[in-house]
Protein backbone atom coordinates (compact mmCIF):
# COMPACT_ATOMS: atom_id res chain seq x y z
CA UNK A 1 0.00 0.00 0.00
CA UNK A 2 2.81 2.38 0.87
CA UNK A 3 4.58 1.74 -2.46
CA UNK A 4 1.33 2.34 -4.39
CA UNK A 5 0.90 5.72 -2.73
CA UNK A 6 4.50 6.62 -3.47
CA UNK A 7 4.13 5.52 -7.12
CA UNK A 8 0.95 7.61 -7.47
CA UNK A 9 2.69 10.69 -6.09
CA UNK A 10 5.63 10.24 -8.44
CA UNK A 11 3.39 9.80 -11.50
CA UNK A 12 1.21 12.76 -10.45
CA UNK A 13 4.19 15.05 -10.03
CA UNK A 14 5.66 13.97 -13.40
CA UNK A 15 2.35 14.64 -15.16
CA UNK A 16 2.07 18.03 -13.45
CA UNK A 17 5.60 19.00 -14.47
CA UNK A 18 4.96 17.90 -18.06
CA UNK A 19 1.78 20.00 -18.21
CA UNK A 20 3.62 23.05 -16.87
CA UNK A 21 6.37 22.58 -19.47
CA UNK A 22 3.84 22.20 -22.31
CA UNK A 23 1.98 25.34 -21.23
CA UNK A 24 5.25 27.27 -20.94
CA UNK A 25 6.39 26.18 -24.41
CA UNK A 26 3.14 27.09 -26.16
CA UNK A 27 2.39 30.29 -24.25
CA UNK A 28 4.47 32.61 -26.50
CA UNK A 29 2.51 31.43 -29.55
CA UNK A 30 -0.74 32.75 -28.11
CA UNK A 31 0.72 36.21 -27.39
CA UNK A 32 2.31 36.65 -30.84
CA UNK A 33 -0.72 38.22 -32.62
CA UNK A 34 -1.23 40.88 -29.96
CA UNK A 35 2.46 41.78 -30.11
CA UNK A 36 2.25 42.10 -33.87
CA UNK A 37 -0.84 44.29 -33.62
CA UNK A 38 0.81 46.55 -31.03
CA UNK A 39 3.88 46.90 -33.20
CA UNK A 40 1.80 47.87 -36.22
CA UNK A 41 0.11 50.72 -34.36
CA UNK A 42 3.42 52.56 -34.06
CA UNK A 43 4.45 54.83 -36.93
CA UNK A 44 6.59 53.08 -39.47
CA UNK A 45 9.71 54.84 -40.74
CA UNK A 46 8.92 53.73 -44.30
CA UNK A 47 5.90 56.02 -44.24
CA UNK A 48 8.10 59.05 -43.77
CA UNK A 49 10.46 57.79 -46.45
CA UNK A 50 7.53 57.38 -48.84
CA UNK A 51 6.25 60.86 -48.00
CA UNK A 52 9.73 62.34 -48.54
CA UNK A 53 9.95 60.63 -51.92
CA UNK A 54 6.54 62.02 -52.81
CA UNK A 55 7.60 65.52 -51.78
CA UNK A 56 10.79 65.31 -53.82
CA UNK A 57 9.26 63.77 -56.92
CA UNK A 58 5.79 65.34 -57.12
CA UNK A 59 4.33 68.84 -57.08
CA UNK A 60 2.73 70.17 -53.89
CA UNK A 61 -0.81 69.56 -55.15
CA UNK A 62 -0.11 65.87 -55.85
CA UNK A 63 1.38 65.48 -52.36
CA UNK A 64 -1.76 66.79 -50.66
CA UNK A 65 -3.77 64.22 -52.57
CA UNK A 66 -1.53 61.29 -51.63
CA UNK A 67 -1.24 62.06 -47.90
CA UNK A 68 -4.94 61.34 -47.23
CA UNK A 69 -4.59 58.27 -49.42
CA UNK A 70 -1.62 57.20 -47.27
CA UNK A 71 -3.71 57.73 -44.13
CA UNK A 72 -6.50 55.64 -45.63
CA UNK A 73 -4.05 52.85 -46.44
CA UNK A 74 -2.77 52.94 -42.87
CA UNK A 75 -6.34 52.62 -41.61
CA UNK A 76 -6.84 49.64 -43.93
CA UNK A 77 -3.69 48.06 -42.50
CA UNK A 78 -4.95 48.60 -38.95
CA UNK A 79 -8.34 47.10 -39.84
CA UNK A 80 -6.59 44.13 -41.42
CA UNK A 81 -4.72 43.35 -38.22
CA UNK A 82 -7.85 43.87 -36.14
CA UNK A 83 -9.58 41.29 -38.35
CA UNK A 84 -6.65 38.91 -37.92
CA UNK A 85 -6.86 39.44 -34.17
CA UNK A 86 -10.59 38.62 -34.24
CA UNK A 87 -9.80 35.36 -36.05
CA UNK A 88 -7.17 34.50 -33.47
CA UNK A 89 -9.55 35.28 -30.61
CA UNK A 90 -12.34 33.21 -32.14
CA UNK A 91 -9.93 30.29 -32.50
CA UNK A 92 -8.96 30.58 -28.86
CA UNK A 93 -12.65 30.24 -27.97
CA UNK A 94 -12.95 27.21 -30.23
CA UNK A 95 -14.74 28.67 -33.26
CA UNK A 96 -13.31 27.99 -36.71
CA UNK A 97 -13.10 31.04 -38.99
CA UNK A 98 -14.57 31.21 -42.46
CA UNK A 99 -11.72 30.23 -44.79
CA UNK A 100 -12.99 32.58 -47.50
CA UNK A 101 -12.72 35.46 -45.04
CA UNK A 102 -9.14 34.48 -44.19
CA UNK A 103 -8.37 34.23 -47.90
CA UNK A 104 -9.79 37.72 -48.47
CA UNK A 105 -7.68 39.05 -45.61
CA UNK A 106 -4.57 37.49 -47.13
CA UNK A 107 -5.37 39.19 -50.44
CA UNK A 108 -5.82 42.54 -48.68
CA UNK A 109 -2.51 41.97 -46.94
CA UNK A 110 -0.81 41.36 -50.29
CA UNK A 111 -2.31 44.58 -51.70
CA UNK A 112 -0.99 46.54 -48.72
CA UNK A 113 2.46 45.07 -49.30
CA UNK A 114 2.26 46.14 -52.94
CA UNK A 115 1.40 49.72 -51.91
CA UNK A 116 4.30 49.79 -49.46
CA UNK A 117 2.22 50.43 -46.33
CA UNK A 118 3.09 46.98 -44.97
CA UNK A 119 6.49 45.37 -45.23
CA UNK A 120 6.76 41.97 -46.85
CA UNK A 121 8.70 40.61 -43.87
CA UNK A 122 5.91 41.56 -41.45
CA UNK A 123 3.31 39.99 -43.73
CA UNK A 124 5.35 36.80 -44.05
CA UNK A 125 5.84 36.49 -40.31
CA UNK A 126 2.12 36.90 -39.72
CA UNK A 127 1.41 34.26 -42.37
CA UNK A 128 3.72 31.89 -40.55
CA UNK A 129 1.68 32.49 -37.41
CA UNK A 130 -1.55 31.85 -39.34
CA UNK A 131 -0.07 28.63 -40.68
CA UNK A 132 0.37 27.43 -37.10
CA UNK A 133 -3.15 28.28 -35.97
CA UNK A 134 -4.90 27.28 -39.22
CA UNK A 135 -3.31 24.04 -40.42
CA UNK A 136 -6.29 23.38 -42.71
CA UNK A 137 -5.22 26.39 -44.84
CA UNK A 138 -1.55 25.42 -44.92
CA UNK A 139 -1.38 25.04 -48.71
CA UNK A 140 -3.07 28.37 -49.44
CA UNK A 141 -0.97 30.20 -46.85
CA UNK A 142 2.20 28.67 -48.33
CA UNK A 143 1.21 29.98 -51.78
CA UNK A 144 0.56 33.39 -50.28
CA UNK A 145 3.99 33.39 -48.60
CA UNK A 146 5.61 32.54 -51.95
CA UNK A 147 3.82 35.48 -53.58
CA UNK A 148 4.98 37.75 -50.75
CA UNK A 149 8.55 36.51 -51.21
CA UNK A 150 8.33 37.46 -54.91
CA UNK A 151 7.01 40.89 -53.96
CA UNK A 152 9.83 41.28 -51.47
CA UNK A 153 12.39 40.54 -54.13
CA UNK A 154 10.86 42.97 -56.62
CA UNK A 155 10.55 45.82 -54.11
CA UNK A 156 14.06 45.50 -52.66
Amino acid sequence: MNSTLRLGLIIGSIVTLLLIIVVYIFKPLSTTPTNIVKQKEKPIPTETILEKKLVLSAPVQANTVTVPNQAELIQQRDRLYQDFEKISNSLSVGRQPDFRQVSDLLDKQKQLVKTGVLSANDAISYCQFLRQILPAMDHQINQHVLELEKLKLTTS
